[in-house]
């Protein structure tokens, strides 16, 4: 008889916790940004970014190649940016930048949960992360800048989720897709 490892089950709080997050992210997010002076929404961001990864690890893990992936089809949302920019709500280089950095990687992760080329992998996860430090950088310059329009509505409902929740939440998963390749 072999002593086998036991794989214990996924736990149920990873789920509940960033059902609170969010929710947290959802009413807090505005309070943040209207109370918080730089540089500290930025580095609550990039502290959200680093907890999610270290402690949500474990849970993505579980999580399929496919969902991992297929997630980031949420980030379509750069429409959204290009189109507020285009009426003159968002600033246009933020809007530029992250709307169709966005788009590309939301595109592509839809076409790469139908095939996974592992090398194509690698390069949208890489290309992923960027758009991400792209977009947060190029926020945090035009916040500071003072540029009118600016990035206001990223600091309101419902796209305070941006910041607070999602671009955190997607860096945490790239995370979790690059050690799913680096073990298969």
């Amino acid at each position: 008889m072999t002593a086998g490892v036991v794989a214990s089950p996924p736990s149920r709080t990873a789920p509940i916790a960033v059902g609170v997050w969010f929710l947290a992210a959802l009413f807090l997010g505005p309070w943040l940004f209207a109370h918080v002076p730089f540089p500290g929404p930025q580095l609550i961001i990039l502290a959200l970014a680093v907890v999610a990864a270290v402690t949500l690890n474990p849970w993505l893990q579980t999580l399929s190649w496919r969902a991992l992936v297929g997630m980031h089809a949420l980030r379509l949302i750069g429409i959204w940016f290009l189109i507020l920019g285009a009426q003159g709500l968002l600033a246009t280089s933020f809007a530029t930048r992250a709307g169709w950095g966005d788009i590309v990687v939301a595109l592509g992760a839809i076409g790469l949960v139908f095939a996974r080329p592992k090398p194509l992998v690698y390069a949208w996860n890489s290309l992923g992360v960027l758009d991400l430090i792209v977009a947060v950088g190029t926020a945090t310059v035009v916040a500071q800048s003072g540029t009118i329009p600016g990035v206001q509505p990223l600091t309101q409902l419902p796209l305070n989720l941006v910041p607070t929740f999602f671009v955190p939440f997607f860096i945490a998963s790239h995370v979790a897709i690059y050690r799913k390749l680096n073990v298969a």
